[in-house]
């Protein structure tokens, strides 16, 4: 049994040391230095907690636009998580004028709401012409958690970009979810990432960034996103895929 723990400890030892050797690491193509990035979320710290690392990364080559969805209105507090957002998307070195945030009746924070991908789509459409989006970034199918907003917004940004209401040159990425192991493994997953096609590796100076915009987020900060900061492999590494048109 000794043996059994001590032999854990040395490969959890390992992975970690091998996921510090990997930060601050990326793999995109070369030929997106230079882009418009847009960036769609549902709520209010989706932001940090799933697309940190991917957005510090295009922070340093390119233009980062964030579409967020709902003010996060769910318990009341729309206005005061509508300013929780402004004060993340600054230190995670966005523009003020790049950050649209949505209020609509339509689009409103719902653990069991299904939002309609004709109103997701018909928004997001219309906000990646007004900011020239050549990249749009956005939650898988599952949504990383499995809420129901973020699986609606997958879907309404996939129907905006087959009905062709993006521009007509955007490209589409989605970030991919992973199974309960790896989304809590924080720096082992790095290893196990770098293998993905597309990947983004926070540097530390990116990670400390990140969960100083996740700590702007006062209102959402219970015991168990505390733990999801420390653990999630999010706040350090995302994997994303390419949808074809």
């Amino acid at each position: 049994m000794y043996a059994v723990v001590i032999s854990l400890l040395i490969t959890i030892a390992a992975y970690i040391f091998i996921g510090i050797y990997y930060l601050g690491t990326h793999r995109w193509p070369s030929s997106y230095q230079n882009r418009k990035i847009l960036f769609v979320t549902a709520h209010p710290d989706d932001e940090c907690m799933f697309f940190g690392p991917t957005i510090r990364y295009f922070k340093e080559i390119g233009e980062v636009f964030l579409l967020c969805l709902s003010n996060g209105n769910h318990s009341g507090l729309g206005e005061v998580r509508g300013n929780e957002l402004q004060m993340s998307t600054s230190r995670l070195g966005l523009k003020m004028q790049n950050l649209h945030l949505v209020d609509s009746p339509a689009l409103q924070d719902d653990p069991k709401g299904d939002w309609s991908k004709e109103d997701v789509a018909s928004i997001v459409g219309r906000y990646a012409h007004v900011c020239h989006a050549d990249i749009v970034i956005t939650f898988d199918d599952h949504g990383v958690s499995g809420h129901a907003n973020h699986q609606a917004t997958s879907k309404g940004v996939q129907h905006a970009f087959q009905s062709k209401l993006m521009p007509e040159s955007t490209l589409l990425y989605q970030l991919e979810s992973v199974n309960l192991l790896r989304k809590y493994s924080s720096f082992m997953d790095c290893f196990i990432s770098s293998v993905s096609n597309v990947y983004s590796i926070a540097s530390l100076r990116d990670i400390v960034n990140i969960q100083a915009a996740m700590k702007c987020h006062c209102t959402q900060l219970t015991w168990f996103r505390k733990l999801y900061a420390i653990f999630s492999r999010y706040m350090v590494v995302n994997t994303l895929k390419s949808v074809a048109a």
